[in-house]
């Protein structure tokens, strides 16, 4: 299965704001992901409509979280950005298909895609965020402290 690219950059824009625990910009967040700051301002302002962030206009404007991080659940955010995704036409439209009803894989097919929502069951932007050790969020704050010190 795999995830559009807005809902890649709608879990990075949450797990960044998440992690900074401040105002950020598109442009910031962009630029720290090296990803599209064109598509990344469409996917936000899809985070502001579902109330995941809030903008504020004007001089020092940006997005923060609009909730907690604790409240804001992956497995929530990955359903309204995907939806029903269906591996295959048939999954959605049944009527496509000559084997149905009956069809054991269309059948299948749905066990996997509920399958890979339950891995994400209860767990929160803050959760993702959270890590020991090397890599993940560690990764960027290094990169944030390595561009603080180049300016």
């Amino acid at each position: 299965m795999n995830l559009r690219l807005q809902t890649d950059y709608a879990l990075r824009t949450l797990m960044f704001l998440a992690h900074c625990e401040r105002r950020a910009t598109a442009v910031e967040i962009a630029e720290t992901f090296n990803i599209s700051k064109d598509h990344l301002v469409k996917v936000i302002q899809q985070l502001v409509r579902w109330g995941y962030v809030r903008t504020h206009a004007g001089r020092g404007g940006g997005i923060t979280l609009a909730r907690p991080p604790q409240e804001i659940l992956a497995r929530e955010l990955l359903e309204r950005m995907e939806g029903p995704n269906g591996v295959l036409e048939c999954v959605q439209h049944p009527e496509v298909c000559p084997l149905e009803p009956g069809c054991r894989l269309r059948k299948m097919l749905m066990q996997a895609e509920t399958a890979f929502y339950s891995v994400f069951d209860g767990v929160s932007v803050h959760d993702l965020v959270q890590g020991k050790g090397s890599g993940g969020m560690v990764n960027l704050r290094l990169l944030q402290n390595e561009r603080r010190a180049n300016q």
